[in-house]
């Protein structure tokens, strides 16, 4: 594993043995990096390109290639101390800057890329890169903006901000894992693309990020659109749109989203409907965070049905009954005018049914089969901030084991808008608060007879604090 070292200014034998004779650009010492070598680029160094600027890697998921800034007046070899993040390296004349080489893993902390034309994350398949403490910028109005377009490759930006060059036009493409973290104002400069995120496929997670200077849509709809997304404790703009309704089945989930200083914001957004926080029709002795007051509102377009229904955020509680049938019985309110039928909206309880096997078992308040006359929900009596028709459903169930138990409402009704309190009423169980620690799940906070205390987030799906 060797150190190599860049200097734009290095005027010894450029073979990158040292600082004297450093290379001068960072393309060559790419070129001769092998698996594992950290190549020191100075904090002085700028180099600039009029051509294709393509940077390859021979770095492996054992030994990855790093690229680190340093001053190097500092300690040789450098040390923590000397970390730096002023280097500076740009293409001109509408050209390109990218990465390449299948298969590789490569960091680069406390650089400065600027690209004339498209950012290439992925020039080939399987590129894994992680910035951190760098800044990506795109000075020209040409080009797609920061494209990860190839299949199997995988971009990580930590305290990583992005600059555009235009509004329109430039916008983030991964067809493959984009993870974001740890970002104060995310988006530099003053030019701010309408649309942030515009890419068909791939898999999405921001966290930590602030996207506040952003007015627009952070992600947008795309043909044949199958991305998925969790969004987790980012700043957004007031203004700012989420994402617009996907046109295939991508789905993007969010928890602790705000403009200000609230935290139980949270939602999903599907081609079938939405779910969002409500705080002016919620139940009277309901779901809070301790301060707040919330329910879920679930909004469905015409592209749902009792078939293919709209999945709500999972409620997640744990359970200590073992033997013995309890019943979940979830609220909610409409403005229907009516009760909703069992096709209309219904709930699915997922529990252990079963003392010597970890599969699930699945109790629903729906319909008992394909073929069977719907009925009405029943009518309740708990009294709402708003709407007109409240209603209740329930489900039975005896659990073999202790463990989680997971509620899902199911809404096949279309153009349709419900909402539901996710505090549950369980025999024996009540709940002093309702929070939503990671996008995808619900979690209850237990207090009453038979419950064990703490919070529960089921681990097959965003992970959280065990019960």
């Amino acid at each position: 594993m060797t150190l190599r070292y860049v200097r734009s200014g290095a005027s010894g034998a450029n073979n990158g043995t040292s600082k004297t004779d450093a290379y001068t650009t960072l393309a060559a010492a790419m070129t001769a990096a092998a698996a594992g070598d950290t190549i020191y680029i100075a904090s002085d160094d700028s180099e600039s390109q009029a051509s294709l600027l393509k940077y390859t890697s021979a770095g492996t998921a054992a030994s990855g290639v790093k690229v680190v800034c340093v001053d190097f007046s500092g300690s040789t070899p450098p040390v923590s101390a000397d970390i730096r993040t002023t280097a500076a390296i740009t293409t001109t004349s509408g050209a390109v800057l990218a990465f390449d080489s299948s298969d590789s893993f490569t960091t680069y902390d406390g650089i400065q890329f600027t690209s004339n034309s498209t950012f290439n994350l992925a020039w080939n398949p399987r590129v894994s890169l992680k910035f951190r403490n760098c800044a990506l910028k795109l000075s020209g109005a040409g080009g797609q903006g920061f494209a990860a377009t190839q299949a199997g490759c995988r971009t990580v930006l930590e305290n990583t901000t992005l600059q555009f060059g235009a509004t329109t036009g430039q916008n983030i493409l991964s067809d493959g894992e984009f993870f974001w973290r740890d970002t104060p104002s995310a988006i530099a400069g003053s030019t701010f693309p309408t649309t942030l995120f515009s890419t068909p496929s791939g898999y999405i997670e921001l966290d930590g990020v602030d996207l506040s200077a952003l007015t627009g849509t952070i992600f947008g709809a795309s043909t044949n659109q199958m991305m998925r997304v969790r969004l987790t404790d980012c700043k957004i703009n007031a203004s700012a749109t989420i994402a617009a309704t996907p046109t295939r089945y991508g789905s993007i989930e969010y928890a602790r989203i705000d403009s200000g200083g609230t935290n139980y914001k949270h939602g999903k957004i599907l081609n079938s409907g939405t779910e969002s926080t409500e705080i002016a029709i919620v139940r009277t002795g309901g779901a809070s965070d301790g301060t707040t007051a919330f329910a879920e509102k679930i909004v469905t377009t015409a592209n749902v049905s009792e078939l293919f229904p709209f999945d709500s955020i999972p409620i997640a509680f744990w359970n200590d009954t073992v033997g013995s049938p309890i019943t979940v019985t979830v609220e909610g309110i409409s403005g229907l005018g009516a009760v909703p039928n069992n096709d209309d909206a219904w709930l699915v309880a997922q529990y252990l049914g079963s003392s010597s096997s970890s599969r699930a078992s699945f109790a629903s308040s729906g319909k008992a089969d394909i073929l069977a006359s719907n009925a009405a929900l029943s009518t309740s009596s708990e009294a709402w901030g708003g709407s007109t028709t409240a209603f209740k459903t329930s489900v039975t169930f005896t659990p073999q084991q202790k463990g989680p138990v997971l509620l899902r409402f199911m809404v096949g009704k279309p153009s349709f808008t419900v909402y539901l309190d996710p505090k549950p009423t369980i025999s024996g169980v009540t709940f002093a608060k309702t929070h939503a620690p990671r996008p995808g799940i619900i979690v209850n906070e237990l207090q009453g007879a038979g419950a064990s205390g703490g919070l529960l987030a089921h681990p097959g799906l965003s992970g959280g604090m065990a019960a």
